[in-house]
């Protein structure tokens, strides 16, 4: 099987946009917040919107990819996230930012489960791991774009940044239009649109999972989990568990039960550590007597991703997921262990690199052995429920760090509680490593 370099380059160049987008968000705020004269909780609220847009989109976005086909997916999804981050440019209100960060998360779901599935069909099953990293390695690249910007001083132009966020994902779209093929044959596409009784059932648990929530967040310290983003939040849990009834053939089928189960727990404590370190690394690196260099620090994370995925992508090609990637979440607890007791400059650098090494590394190369557990007409589905799950985890994360600190907590406090959820993915993927794929 030949190799779809031209796929893969198109979906790195997705992905550095999404990458862009996703993190310009938490450099704007600073600057954002208070020119919107938003309270610490409305403008927590707004940063968790694009992250619940972003596991609806995930649902909807893999389902349609094994309709459709990838690519008028990824393209709508494409234009999306591009069109609505310009709006996002224009938000004068709570309600708007909201809307527009919302909206723009629906996009940013579509293409992820796409890009997915597209890593999938496009490499040589020896080859699925680095192919897979390539392409996702594109986000830390347009994340450590926006971290630079900050740490020189232009988070204050918050505007600019969604408007070169939004602009350039609506000038590749024409790209991907006309130089990519679409990478699923149209026999193997699924015709059912699993309409049906199945669906009804996110009504009832949507609104358990509201009141749930809406009782949380009265908590000391978890207000940002009630208010505006309760119903969000709820009736995202609703449309996963209806989407999980749905599709149970696709997700637990043919033996694929234990498969989807491990991966889900793989995505969800993997995805709150990146987003617990995205939003409090820089907090730690300042309480640490260094904060002129707090974005420096981000950035440092973000290189050292890519180097990451593009060295634990090929050996997992070589050795398989076991003991690269298990090796990989255990060497994260002690980074985070390390990084939490660290005073010296040069140490706190040096492990905010091995931080995105092996968090975001793993993270990459387990994307490309995920959709490898699904049947090519069915890649869209399964890798739409793991990143929905994994998404889920990027929305607890920064609630859990506001939470402790809110609490007392010292920001090193909040960087040794990532540790349990980092050994929980090492179990997950080492159980994963003893199931085969069904393809």
């Amino acid at each position: 099987m030949r190799i779809g370099w031209l796929a893969v380059g198109l979906c790195f160049a997705v992905m550095v946009v999404e990458g862009f987008d996703i993190q310009a968000m938490g450099v704007a705020a600073p600057a954002l917040g208070p020119e919107l004269k938003l309270s610490r909780e409305a403008l927590g609220q707004a940063l968790s919107a694009s992250n619940i847009g972003l596991v609806i989109g995930a649902i909807a976005g893999g389902w349609l990819a094994d309709v459709l086909g990838r690519k008028p997916v990824l393209v709508g999804a494409v234009v999306m996230f591009g069109a609505f981050t310009l709006m996002t440019m224009q938000a004068a209100s709570f309600d708007m930012l909201f809307a527009a960060r919302l909206l723009t998360g629906l996009g940013f779901g579509g293409a992820l489960p796409n890009v997915m599935a597209i890593a999938a069909d496009v490499a040589p099953e020896g080859r699925r791991g680095s192919i897979a990293a390539m392409m996702f390695c594109g986000m830390p690249v347009g994340g450590s774009v926006v971290a630079l910007l900050s740490w020189l001083g232009h988070q204050g132009e918050w505007r600019l940044l969604f408007m070169v966020g939004g602009i350039i994902p609506l000038v590749l779209a024409p790209v991907l239009i006309f130089a990519m093929k679409e990478t699923q044959r149209a026999e193997r596409r699924a015709m059912s649109l699993q309409a049906g009784m199945p669906w009804l059932v996110a009504l009832p648990i949507g609104v358990v999972a509201w009141l749930m929530l809406d009782q949380v967040g009265r908590m000391p310290g978890a207000g940002s989990v009630g208010g505006l983003i309760a119903p969000w939040l709820g009736g995202v849990l609703g449309l996963l568990g209806a989407y999980m009834i749905a599709h149970r053939g696709t997700l637990f089928g043919d033996g694929r039960a234990q498969a989807s189960a491990a991966l889900w727990v793989i995505f969800f404590p993997t995805l709150l550590v990146v987003y617990l370190v995205l939003n409090w690394l820089p907090t730690l690196v300042a309480a640490k007597g260094f904060k002129a260099d707090a974005s420096l620090a981000s950035v440092v994370f973000n290189v050292f991703s890519v180097v990451g995925a593009l060295c634990l992508g090929p050996l997992v090609d070589r050795f398989g997921l076991r003991w690269p990637i298990t090796l990989g979440f255990l060497a994260l607890i002690g980074v985070l262990i390390a990084l939490a007791q660290a005073t010296d400059y040069i140490a706190i650098m040096a492990l905010s690199g091995a931080l995105g090494f092996c968090v975001l590394g793993c993270n990459y190369a387990v994307y490309g052995a995920a959709a490898s557990f699904y049947p090519a007409e069915m890649r869209g589905r399964g890798s739409g429920a793991a990143i929905a799950w994994g998404r889920l985890g990027s929305v607890a994360g920064p609630l859990i760090g506001g939470y402790l600190l809110q609490g007392g907590s010292a920001p090193s406090e909040v960087v040794y509680a990532m540790a349990p959820f980092a050994l929980v993915a090492a179990i997950g993927v080492f159980v994963l490593t003893f199931l085969k794929a069904r393809i």
